[in-house]
C-alpha cells in the first residue's frame, strides 16, 4: 500500500520559521515533524508519495530517494490548490487503495494502522478547536457531514484518510479562495462511497507555536 503525504503548505501560522525552514522540517524534541511522520506508517506502507511545493529542495535533500527501506516519490504540487489539489497532482502514480496525511502533523502507528483495514476511512479525534468544523457520523459509525457553527469538545477531521482511485473520478469541491478541498470531495461522494470514521486520540496538529511547544513536551 502506498502513503500519500502532504507537505506543500507554506505554514504562514509559524511564520517567521518556517521563511527559510518548511513546515516539516521543524524540529520536535530534536528531530523534524516529516521524519516522525514517517516513523509512524504501519507496516502495510511500502512505498511513499511526498507531494511538495513551499522550499521543496530542502525537503528532497533531507529525505533523499528513500526512508527506512520505503521508497520516495516527490511529487510538485504545482499550481494546483488546495488538499484535494494536492492530491490530484498523484493521480497517475495510484492504482489501489492508499493512505492520505499531512506532513506538518504528528501522528501514532498503532492508529494509523486501523485505517487500513478499511475500505475507505476518515479520520476524526475529539478536539477543543473553534475554527475547525465539527465532523457529523450516524449511528453506524459513517461520516455525514459537517457542522459549521458548533462550539466546545467536538468531533474534527485529522486529515487522515484511507482512500481509493475512485476518488479522482470525481470533481473537487472548491473552499475558500478557489481552492478544492479533501474533505469536502470526499463527503460529496458519501451516497456512492460511504466512508467509516476512524476515531483516534493520539493525533497532534501544530497549526501554532503553543501547538509546537505542545508537541515538544509530549514527545
Amino acid at each position: 500500500m502506498k502513503a500519500v503525504i502532504l507537505a506543500a503548505g507554506v505554514g504562514s501560522r509559524l511564520h517567521p520559521l518556517t521563511l527559510e525552514t518548511p513546515k516539516p522540517l521543524i524540529e520536535v524534541a530534536g528531530k523534524p515533524i516529516i521524519d516522525r511522520v514517517l516513523d509512524s506508517l504501519p507496516d502495510q506502507i511500502s512505498e511513499v508519495i511526498l507531494v511538495v511545493g513551499h522550499l521543496k529542495e530542502k525537503i528532497k535533500l533531507h529525505l533523499g530517494q528513500e526512508y527506512l527501506g520505503r521508497k520516495i516519490i516527490f511529487v510538485d504540487q504545482g499550481e494546483k490548490k488546495g488538499t484535494f489539489g494536492a492530491l490530484l497532482s498523484t493521480q497517475n502514480l495510484l492504482n489501489d487503495k492508499f493512505l492520505v496525511l499531512n506532513g506538518d502533523d504528528l501522528y501514532n502507528r498503532e492508529e494509523l494502522e486501523k485505517f487500513t483495514r478499511e475500505e475507505r476511512a476518515f479520520g476524526l479525534q475529539k478536539m477543543m478547536m473553534p475554527n475547525y468544523y465539527a465532523v457529523l457520523t450516524d449511528k453506524a459509525g459513517f461520516v455525514t457531514g459537517f457542522e459549521k457553527n458548533s462550539n466546545g469538545e467536538k468531533f474534527v477531521a485529522t486529515g487522515v484518510y484511507l482512500l481509493d482511485p475512485e476518488i479522482f473520478r470525481h470533481k473537487g469541491v472548491l473552499v475558500y479562495g478557489g481552492e478544492l478541498g479533501l474533505p469536502q470531495t470526499i463527503l460529496a461522494q458519501k451516497e456512492m462511497f460511504p466512508i467509516k470514521a476512524i476515531v483516534t486520540e493520539k493525533w497532534l496538529p501544530i497549526n501554532s507555536f503553543e501547538d509546537l511547544e505542545r508537541a515538544n513536551k509530549l514527545c
